[in-house]
């Protein structure tokens, strides 16, 4: 018998070359469906990235950039410490200032990924933190309003009699130059002491807001020219026409006047003043509304005063009774909106109205 092995069957050797060659073929289709639908998948994902509401970087272990759903950046600049994507940043609240110049607030989260680097989140906290700040201030007040009302009921009473005294000794020293000058300024004083009592009752009391439209510019615009603003102060009102307001127009107009008197006497020194007025519309938890903005370019407040600038009785100007800004913001809570305010000493100050807008008829 030969040791030598039968050659292979060429038929065998052709079903064997179809059968690898299908199988091949059925690999290849699976694997271009396969990368088929990676390459959906991929772009479903960059499209959710893209239109989720925060920003999102992956790090890699050497702290460079793998991927990022804001490519473009972000316009603006981070007031402490290096943006979220660069080595040292803090963390948590972030303060934010864009190219607007208007200032937000951030919360940034970064979380270590299994094989180094890490995922860096960045989302807009702004609205929650305004409406947080709001909510504790409003509590705030209430419990100092309370007090102050019964302070200023107890006081009334005999204040008024002192203003009876007061009067009279002024007829009585009508003839006495100077006993006449000390009763007049005693006579002077009451009175003011007996406005403070009333704007604190003022302030305490419930408000009952009447709203209807208010149609922003020309409603500013009168308020702008019955202000006692100095011809010195010009002001630029850039409200859009459509910007309409529903609200108490009585009750706002005491904002208004409150508010264009505190950018008043905070330009009483600078060379070049001006006032800005603009609005844009915003929605907000599926409601339309108004925000407003009103910019002065005054001596701003300090930052050590800008957290009590609310608080009854407080004023960072001599001689006021601070309770103007605090009567705005229980105006703005009665209509449900929003007040809050940005300042930097030396540079000026922006104070940010929110209310519900009117719909235009089409």
């Amino acid at each position: 018998m030969s040791d030598l092995a039968a050659p292979p069957d060429p038929r065998q050797l052709l079903e064997a070359f179809e059968a690898f060659t299908a199988a091949s073929q059925q690999l290849q289709g699976r694997y271009e469906a396969l990368q088929g639908q990676l390459g959906q998948l991929q772009g479903e994902l960059q499209t959710v990235l893209e239109a989720v509401p925060f920003a999102i970087w992956v790090l890699a272990e050497d702290g460079s950039l793998r991927f990022t759903n804001r490519p473009e950046g972000l316009e603006g600049a981070f007031l402490e410490g290096p943006a979220p994507w660069e080595p040292g940043s803090p963390g948590g609240l972030r303060r934010f200032q864009s190219a607007d110049g208007r200032e937000r607030i951030f919360e940034e989260e970064r979380r270590p990924v299994p094989r180094g680097g890490a995922i860096v989140t960045l989302r807009d906290v702004t609205e929650a933190v305004f409406r947080a700040q709001q909510e504790s201030r409003e509590d705030r007040l209430a419990a100092m309003g309370r007090m102050a009302a019964e302070l200023a009921h107890e006081i009334r009473n005999p204040l008024g009699s002192l203003a009876l005294f007061a009067g009279m000794l002024v007829e009585d020293l009508a003839d006495q130059a100077e006993p006449l000058e000390l009763a007049r300024k005693m006579q002077e004083s009451v009175g003011r002491l007996n406005r403070l009592v009333g704007n604190t009752l003022s302030f305490s009391r419930d408000l009952h807001p009447r709203p209807v439209a208010i149609p922003l510019r020309a409603f500013w615009e009168e308020v702008l020219r019955s202000a006692a603003l100095t011809e010195r102060v010009p002001w630029d009102n850039r409200i859009p026409d459509a910007a309409v307001w529903q609200g108490d127009p009585d009750l706002l107009r005491q904002v208004a006047q409150n508010l264009l008197q505190n950018a008043t006497r905070a330009l009483e020194d600078h060379p070049h003043p001006s006032v800005v007025l603009a609005a844009t519309e915003e929605v907000v938890d599926a409601r339309p509304c108004w925000h407003l903005t009103l910019t002065d370019n005054g001596c701003g407040i300090p930052a050590e005063a800008l957290s009590r600038v609310f608080d009854p009785f407080f004023s960072t100007f001599g001689g006021g009774t601070g309770l103007g800004l605090a009567v705005c913001h229980r105006i703005m809570v009665a209509h449900g909106g929003l007040l809050f305010l940005e300042s930097q000493e030396g540079r000026g100050t922006t104070v940010h109205l929110r209310l519900d807008a009117v719909l235009q008829e089409a």
